[in-house]
């Protein structure tokens, strides 16, 4: 019994700090909506591809970054998704903010205006595993490339095939570590 109370006290600690962690980039996210006359996308409303939108085929991602803490490249978006959304005649832009606690208040240091993504050169980009792939911002650096969505795009194509390249290359080893071990009858 102790040691399930141990467990859900660990569990509601993380929750709770999970929330303060949550209400830090829903009030950056709301602060960056306000300066185009919007509101914060809510959960039920199309969050996985924007925090705010500035019409129905325009989605902004604000990408947050504390700078007291060691910052690891951030996840933009799902390849798949991203490939779709653009495909589909859609925008998706970035801003990026970078942010520090003071006195328990948000203090934002600096962001960027809106970035499109096909303006993210793909110099600074990789896709990383993490379900179909998803691109990440390497090195947490930015190089503005000014290119059309359809050039952004074969960037993207090549990406995904060094992606896959790693991915098949990765799944090959194990495929070998386990058909040895199978083979030992172990």
């Amino acid at each position: 019994l102790e040691v399930c109370c141990q467990i859900l006290y660990g569990s509601m600690r993380k929750k709770a700090k999970d929330r303060v962690k949550m209400d830090t980039y829903e009030i950056i996210e709301q602060a960056c909506a306000n300066k185009y006359g919007k509101n914060r996308a809510s959960k039920k409303n199309r969050k996985s591809l924007g925090d705010f939108w500035l019409d129905d085929t325009h989605a902004v991602d604000v990408k947050s970054s504390d700078v007291s803490k060691e910052n690891f490249s951030p996840n933009l978006v799902s390849a798949s998704k991203a490939e779709k959304w653009l495909s589909d005649g859609n925008q998706l832009s970035y801003i990026l903010v970078k942010y520090q606690i003071v006195n328990d208040k948000v203090e934002i240091i600096s962001e960027t205006d809106l970035i499109p993504i096909n303006h993210i050169s793909w110099d600074c980009l990789s896709i990383q595993a993490q379900g179909k792939g998803v691109i990440q911002l390497r090195d947490n650096r930015l190089k503005i490339e000014v290119q059309t969505v359809d050039e952004w795009l074969q960037g993207l194509a090549r990406a995904y095939l060094i992606y896959i390249n790693k991915e098949m290359e990765k799944l090959c080893k194990l495929e070998s570590k386990y058909s040895v071990l199978l083979s030992q009858g172990k």
